[in-house]
């Protein structure tokens, strides 16, 4: 049996598995057979890791998520698999838990090019691409045209040479995408390689007569591949066709926001300009969001101004923005977002004041501590920012944390949403909290406090996955 050396870890894992398994099991399943939870949990597990499941992505991610290096044998002992999934996600896994990237040896054992594929797609989109020795990888050669990409981008955005020979044989791929990401790519060249701009101006002429659907596809898809490889050199002809009619406005907004990222005052300028034209409410809040979201990359703290329409959560918006990108103390001005109502600006102001200075998050956290006790319940913060303020506050103050949890254990949708944010901050000091209220909490909340004692590395008890299973049903 694949598993039989390497899983020394089961009990503890099994908590997470449970979770995830049950949450997707047929519900007659679930409540018309009897099931030993704890042998179940063990069996799907080796099944997941060693089958064809198709949460097998996210097992591996929940266990790396323990971040037990006493995994690490698990994850390579799935590439020995004789299933592709397995392969796949046993090269990630251990990337995941050796924070080293991608193993060159473990990569040079899959050869079949759909799974070399898929593991350099994941690994982008993960980030594991950003800390993996990818000219080694690269050497190895063997890739499928847009893995091939991917590294050969990941070695510019480090300043590195590469080789254009390669690239340029694809500018006149099947793929529109591909073609069009390695025009992008020799029109940012290399001190080997000049720009060349001509590969570009003949894709764009390919890219305008294909149907909408595909062109807008196609011309997303090359703004999010330059926003990840940093191609800083695309933002400006992107922007520049994204602003042309045959484009849709999300595509427009897409295009801006990369540049913001990369090419900051070409995408304040492209900001502006769509900020002026396009002045509804929702509009107005979405360009905000998207402002404030790059508002560490050198905005002008005037730029923020532009959105101001007299609205409370907008000039709340506006003046956080200007504070941090003018270097001021935001604490008063997220304080402000947080109690504006907005949730998706409530959520980015919580993370933002947990970057703060310790003493300066502490301010944001005490104010949301004393409007839980606000008479009006419309002035309470919202499950949302309960789970995130106990995300937060559990890096720096788990005590407080306890506290919040005992404040709000009569009501059933706060007390599991404050051990969501505790199960979210993956902090050890965590189990203390779910230690000391099993058995008080609600179903979930007691499945969440059982996964929480799990990831802290205590093992878990037959009635423990019995906590789990009665929870997912």
């Amino acid at each position: 049996m694949l598993l039989t050396e390497p899983f020394h870890h089961v009990r503890r894992m099994a908590g997470m598995v449970i979770t995830a398994i049950l949450c997707v099991a047929p519900a007659s399943a679930q409540f018309y057979e009897k099931v030993d939870l704890s042998k179940a949990a063990i069996d799907i597990l080796e099944n997941s890791l060693t089958g064809t499941d198709p949460a097998t992505g996210s097992y591996v991610a929940g266990i790396a998520g323990t971040n037990d290096p006493g995994t690490e044998a698990l994850f390579r002992a799935m590439v020995r698999s004789r299933l592709a999934g397995p392969r796949v996600y046993g090269v990630l896994g251990t990337a995941l838990i050796s924070k080293k990237g991608i193993d060159p040896a473990l990569l040079a054992d899959i050869t079949a090019r759909d799974e070399r594929a898929a593991i350099i797609r994941e690994a982008n989109i993960t980030g594991i691409l950003r800390v993996s020795p990818v000219a080694v990888l690269l050497a190895q050669g063997n890739f499928p045209d847009a893995a091939l990409l991917s590294l050969i981008a990941e070695i510019d955005r480090r300043n590195e040479e590469w080789d254009a020979a390669p690239v340029r044989a694809l500018i006149a791929n099947n793929d529109p995408v591909a073609a069009g990401f390695a025009a992008l790519l020799l029109r940012d060249g290399s001190a080997k390689n000049p720009s060349d701009l001509a590969p570009w101006e003949a894709f764009k002429v390919r890219l305008l007569a294909l149907p909408p659907a595909d062109r807008n596809g196609t011309m997303r898809a090359l703004v999010e591949a330059s926003m990840i490889f940093e191609l800083k050199s695309a933002a400006a002809p992107l922007l520049e066709l994204a602003s042309t009619e045959p484009f849709t406005i999300d595509t427009r907004i897409g295009a801006i926001g990369m540049a913001l990222r990369i090419d900051t005052p070409a995408g304040v300028a492209a900001w502006q300009d769509h900020v002026a034209a396009n002045r509804s409410q929702t509009a107005l809040v979405r360009a905000g969001l998207q402002l404030l979201a790059s508002s560490d990359r050198g905005i002008p703290p005037t730029a923020f101004d532009a959105i101001r329409n007299g609205n409370q959560v907008l000039d709340a918006m506006a003046d956080t923005g200007a504070a941090i990108s003018g270097g001021k103390d935001p604490v008063a001005a997220l304080i402000k977002l947080l109690d504006a109502g907005h949730p998706l600006s409530a959520e980015w102001a919580l993370i933002r004041a947990s970057e703060l200075p310790p003493e300066s998050s502490a301010i944001v956290w005490k104010h949301l501590l004393t409007r839980m006790d606000d008479p009006d319940l419309e002035n309470r913060p919202t499950s949302v920012l309960v789970a995130g303020l106990a995300r937060e506050l559990m890096k720096s103050d788990p005590a407080a944390v306890a506290a919040l949890v005992e404040r709000v254990k009569d009501d059933p949708n706060l007390v599991v949403a404050a051990m969501t944010g505790v199960n979210d901050s993956c902090v050890a000091a965590g189990a203390d909290i779910a230690r000391a209220r099993r058995g008080s909490l609600p179903r979930a909340g007691e499945g969440l406090a059982v996964l929480i004692i799990a990831r802290a590395g205590a093992p878990l008890s037959t009635n423990d996955l019995d906590v789990l299973g009665r929870a997912a049903a």
